[in-house]
């Protein structure tokens, strides 16, 4: 549901896949999912072995706290494809705009067409909405997603913090 109680339909045109609701059942393939996703990262920091799984974790439980705080009437969906759980999206719904909180897929489902179908089926149902953009924040090394974004018609509008790049894309 969406701030003001309209009904969320994002619909990415792939019969095969579909966004669902998050539920508590969901958490492990969500730690899964950021292991996959997030280990990269510290193991080139040069971690490995417990320390390497101590952290990740710790860094898990720590996003997942934070988002709650900041976001606490965020939408989390989880990504599938043919059934099987492949991706989750944390959006924070307002009337004048739609912020992606975090959109993750598992690194075997990357390169698919997956976050191009999803991020089309994001404007789309914004803009029956009514909603005048779409933003959010991306690593400044993450040069695939950046590219992504960028060709989904985000426009890079600074630095936010340390190490992000907020991003909006204008389709009201």
């Amino acid at each position: 549901m969406i701030d003001g109680g309209a009904p969320l339909d994002i619909v990415p045109g792939d019969p095969d896949l579909r966004l669902r609701s998050a539920d508590p059942g969901d958490e492990p393939f969500t730690r899964q999912l950021f292991r996959e996703v997030r280990s990269r990262q510290f193991i080139a920091a040069g971690l490995s072995g417990p320390i390497l799984e101590q952290v990740v974790e710790q860094q898990f439980r720590s996003q997942t706290a934070g988002y709650a705080a900041q976001f606490p009437n965020a939408i989390s969906l989880i990504v599938t494809r043919d059934g099987g759980a492949i991706g989750r999206l944390l959006l924070h719904c307002a009337r004048e705009h739609w912020h992606i909180i975090d959109i993750a897929l598992l690194p075997a489902a990357c390169g698919r067409g997956a976050g191009t179908k999803i991020l089309g089926a994001l404007e789309a149902s914004a803009r029956q909405q009514g909603v005048g953009a779409l933003t959010l924040t991306v690593l400044a090394s993450n040069v695939r997603a950046r590219r992504l974004y960028l060709r989904h018609g985000f426009v890079e509008r600074g630095a936010a913090g340390a190490a992000y790049i907020a991003m909006r894309n204008d389709i009201g």
